[in-house]
């Protein structure tokens, strides 16, 4: 599996305190900030069954992702949960039928844990980590009836995750990952999963 660009953005209160006396983004986040998935998200994967390859592009519907920084140093990406679309896998891919897979979800199967540098920025926290990835997902059969298919993992994958503030006080970040191919079943698997997520979070 092949995770790319992730850029998430979001808004998020001004770097200063009530006082008026200014804080780092990593002090910031110490209050944990929770990012709204955008509808314009994107997904592309590459299905691969019998050695023949298929693009998908499932629709991203919703999700979150929840990120803050710890009193030891860290940068922790606590929760990113990714609902999709219902997807149609055309005749001869998996079977001579069409096949309908629904209940897709992308979310981490483990927290992501990005040490900071002892000297970061004011306004930015930067690192690299990694983290399981996970797919739950479920089949429709030819009767209408759900099958849940079981979880899909991805073990450790290498995140790289940015984060700076802007003069305005919003917040931007991407994440990134690469990952080996996860098996499906048999030969089947997911390869070359590209996710570019646009997030936002109102500041408080």
């Amino acid at each position: 599996m092949d995770l790319r660009a992730l850029p998430l953005v979001a808004l998020a209160a001004c770097g200063f305190a009530p006082t008026g006396e200014s804080f780092t983004l990593a002090e910031q986040l110490t209050a944990r900030a929770y990012l709204d998935v955008a509808a314009d998200s994107q997904l592309d994967v590459t299905a691969v069954a019998h050695g023949l390859p298929l693009a998908i592009a499932p629709t991203i519907v919703g999700g979150e992702v929840v990120a803050r920084t710890t009193a030891d140093g860290y940068l922790l990406i606590e929760d990113l949960t990714l609902p999709l679309a219902d997807v149609t896998v055309p005749a001869g891919v998996f079977g001579p039928t069409p096949v309908r897979f629904t209940d897709l979800v992308v979310s981490l199967g483990t927290q992501l844990a990005v040490p900071l540098p002892p000297d970061g920025e004011v306004d930015v926290v930067a690192g690299t980590g990694r983290a399981d990835l996970i797919l739950d997902w479920a089949m429709v059969d030819p009767e209408g009836i759900v099958r849940p298919l079981g979880r899909r993992r991805a073990p450790r994958a290498p995140f790289t995750v940015p984060i700076h503030r802007a003069l305005d006080g919003s917040l931007h970040a991407e994440l990134g990952a690469r990952t080996d191919a996860v098996v499906i079943a048999g030969d089947a698997a997911l390869t070359d999963v590209a996710l570019a997520v646009v997030s936002a979070s109102a500041a408080e």
